[in-house]
């Protein structure tokens, strides 16, 4: 040791002694420019000097203070300048130690580091054939977590903790040591130390067998600061058989569920219309809900479920079980009856919760199949492929029966035909309205050989308001064409054309019918009436005319005449003159010719839309000559009108 110090304290006198050569050269180079520089800086000093002492002058101060303040400032100028040039030195001094400090550090550390690796790379490769030989035998392996040591006397199935894997053996190296995550850190003068070899877990069930959430699925593993959250375990192969149970082949078959039983299964009710969500049951059967903490915070799509002790697992939701079909209410249909052996269900009602229900017919019409028979209870499949779930059995033109299958189990169901009206028929709506029924729409036919009927579908747009009664097939929209023909107590004219839902109408009574059918009597008298009104106007304004001859004369004493009623009823005994005040007044107010001609025009376009509304409603009008007459005694009157 003393030999290689002195050797140092060598090697550092000849480095100092070069460095002292460098700077004496270096200096004797510089020698030149540094003493122009002076100079020059000495000839600047006095130029300077003499400007600030003519400036002082300017000043008016005492000589004495101003040599004072000059000597004083002097002295500061060269203290002060000794100190800093002292400061500098240090701080070269400092630096140039650091510099030194860093470079023997450097060197040492390069010194340790291939001494380290030198000495540890042959232990670190006989750790890496261990790690090879103890993943031989223990990687892919099924173990039991467990807290304390298990005896060989305790059941497998007792053991408490989650079934894992092993996935990996790995040790801690000089640099990058390894450590049990959760145990506390082992530190040496605050400089940590290996953990020896560790043996890395990867939980895949939970202690009662279900299935262990993955890291990558969960959305919360970066947000846990538990431990249990953690897919996997590093323990020391030291405490390796202290904390888990080795199994064997088929203590871990017997570990192990059915893959349909791994997943943790929460059914719930609740939740429409964001409303508080409750789990019911749970699935696997025998599983303890106090061991486990379930969140619908954000909805029942996102279910999270997590073990107390082991961490997330996998989980599903799904509505708690309901009732599909209610046997209570009976299923409704629609029926027509074409000929007695075919039927046609125009409409079907059912109270099934059930997204898809297929529904097929039977038709045993002189045939001696019981209902209950196998052909009868035979629910095969469609020929898409879809599963019967309602079959409807007719016999001698009415429905016999209605089966349904859920479960597994065909059941009768109870049922109402409800026979609809044939075409043409009067029905109420709901609303008290009065229509008559158009043609009813094909459905599902039902008949002993197959039958091509008329499809018949709606032509009008649907009523507002009336909607179908409940679920139905989705190819049997079940609406029907209906005119109506009084709503409120009056008739509807023209009639309103619309479709309506076959469970809107109701077949109307007879009574009704005898209040309708005089109602619509007295309509069809009240619009031949006002058809006959309008010809007696026409008539009499033609003869009007006629009787006046055209002439203002005639018209004045047509004019006198009713003037002197008019006076005669007023108590006015002198005749003469009233019938000659009536004749001027009659000159003032008889229409023209023109006048005349508008308004037999006028009267008889309201006469033709009159009558043709009595052809419509096929009630008896004007007579075709008397139309005639009329029309050629307008002309007539037209023409005398314009010629004169």
């Amino acid at each position: 040791d003393e030999d290689e110090d002195e050797e140092d304290e060598e090697e550092e006198e000849e480095i100092h002694a070069v460095r002292g050569a460098a700077a004496a050269s270096s200096a004797s180079a510089l020698a030149p420019p540094l003493q122009r520089s002076a100079e020059v800086g000495e000839i600047a000093a006095s130029r300077l000097s003499a400007a600030q002492a003519a400036i002082t002058e300017a000043l008016g101060l005492p000589q004495e203070l101003l040599e004072c303040l000059a000597r004083w400032e002097r002295e500061q100028a060269a203290a002060e300048g000794q100190w800093r040039l002292k400061q500098s030195r240090m701080y070269l001094e400092f630096e140039e130690r650091k510099r030194r400090l860093q470079e023997q550090q450097m060197g040492q550390r390069k010194k340790l580091r291939e001494s380290c690796d030198a000495a540890l790379r042959p232990l670190y490769a006989e750790g890496a054939a261990v790690c090879s030989e103890l993943e031989r035998l223990l990687v892919g392996r099924l173990c039991r977590l467990c807290e304390h040591a298990p005896a060989a006397a305790v059941p497998q199935q007792m053991l408490p903790g989650p079934l894992a894997r092993v996935s990996a053996v790995s040790f801690g190296q000089f640099e990058s040591p390894l450590r049990a995550p959760g145990g506390p850190s082992r530190v040496l003068g605050a400089v940590p130390v290996s953990a020896g070899i560790l043996v890395t877990l990867s939980k895949i069930c939970d202690r009662n067998g279900i299935a262990m959430l993955p890291a990558s699925d969960d959305p919360l593993a970066g947000f846990s600061r538990s431990g249990r959250g953690a897919t996997e375990v590093k323990l020391p192969l030291r405490l390796l058989g202290a904390r888990v149970k080795l199994l064997t082949e088929a203590e871990a078959q017997a570990a192990q569920r059915p893959a349909d039983q791994r997943t943790f299964v929460v059914r719930y009710a609740g939740g429409e219309h964001g409303g508080p969500v409750e789990p019911v049951q749970i699935l696997p059967e025998g599983i303890s809900l106090a061991e486990y903490d379930i969140s619908f915070a954000a909805g029942a799509a996102a279910l999270r479920v997590e073990h107390r002790t082991d961490g997330p697992v996998r989980c599903r939701a799904e509505p708690a079980a309901q009732k599909q079909v209610f046997a209570s209410s009976p299923v409704e249909l629609y029926t027509q009856e074409v000929d007695p052996e075919t039927h046609n269900i125009v409409q079907v009602y059912f109270s099934d919760l059930r997204d898809q229900v297929a529904v097929d017919v039977l038709n045993l019409t002189g045939t001696d199949t019981a209902l209950d028979g196998p052909e009868t209870c035979s629910f095969e499949s469609d020929a898409t492929g879809t599963a019967l779930n309602y079959k409807i059995v007719v016999r001698d033109a009415a429905v016999a029966a209605v089966l349904y299958q859920e479960d597994g189990r065909v059941r009768p169901s109870p049922f109402v035909e409800h026979r609809l009206p044939a075409a043409g028929s009067f029905v109420t709506l709901p609303d008290g309205a009065l229509g008559r029924l158009g043609q009813l729409p094909r459905g599902l036919v039902v008949a002993r050989e197959p039958r091509d009927l008329p499809e018949h579908p709606p032509q009008w747009a649907p009523a507002p308001g009336l909607r179908p009664k409940g679920k139905h097939p989705a190819e049997l929209p079940g609406l029907v064409d209906v005119s109506i023909v009084q709503r409120g107590g009056a008739v509807v004219w023209p009639h309103h054309e619309c479709s309506v839902p076959v469970c809107a109408i109701t077949a109307a009574d007879s009574a009704r019918l005898r209040q309708w059918h005089a109602q619509w009597d007295a309509h069809l008298r009240a619009r031949s009436a006002e058809a006959e009104g309008l010809a007696v106007q026409i008539e009499e304004l033609l003869a009007r005319s006629k009787a006046a001859g055209g002439s203002g004369r005639g018209s004045s004493s047509n004019g006198g005449a009713a003037a002197v009623g008019n006076g005669s009823s007023g108590g006015n005994g002198e005749g003469g003159e009233g019938g000659e005040g009536g004749g001027e007044n009659g000159a003032e107010t008889r229409p023209s010719a023109k006048e005349v001609v508008s308004e037999l025009t006028e009267t008889y376009g309201r006469l033709e839309e009159a009558q043709r509304e009595l052809l419509e409603l096929q009630a008896e009008g004007l007579s075709e000559e008397r139309l005639a007459s009329l029309q050629r005694g307008i002309q007539r009157y037209a023409a005398l009108a314009r010629f004169g």
